[in-house]
């Protein structure tokens, strides 16, 4: 049997790392202020967290049973300095 093993990583600062046979990724923007996330050298705004919607804005790829080697980046735009990155990764194991 196939399966993934979820990573995720609180960020704190600005970050950038590759990653290998991703299958999904999720980044979510706790903070007050917007961030960008850029996947393979392509830019795209996070707006900040809106308490009163109570769920954090995010940048999502969802999973379609393929995987990828994506590099990543996270560019914090002001102080508050929150977001959490979660991923699936392509992980084959017997069970």
């Amino acid at each position: 049997m196939e399966k993934t093993g979820l990573i995720s990583r609180n960020i704190g600062s600005d970050y950038k790392t590759e990653l290998k046979n991703v299958t999904s990724l999720t980044i979510s923007n706790y903070g007050s202020e917007p961030i960008t996330v850029v996947v393979n050298d392509v830019p795209r705004p996070v707006p900040a967290f809106n308490p009163e919607i109570g769920v954090p804005m995010s940048y999502n790829l969802p999973g379609d049973g393929t995987a990828c080697n994506l590099t990543i980046e996270i560019k914090f735009n002001g102080n508050s300095k929150y977001a959490i990155l979660d991923y699936r990764v392509y992980n084959p194991q017997a069970c």
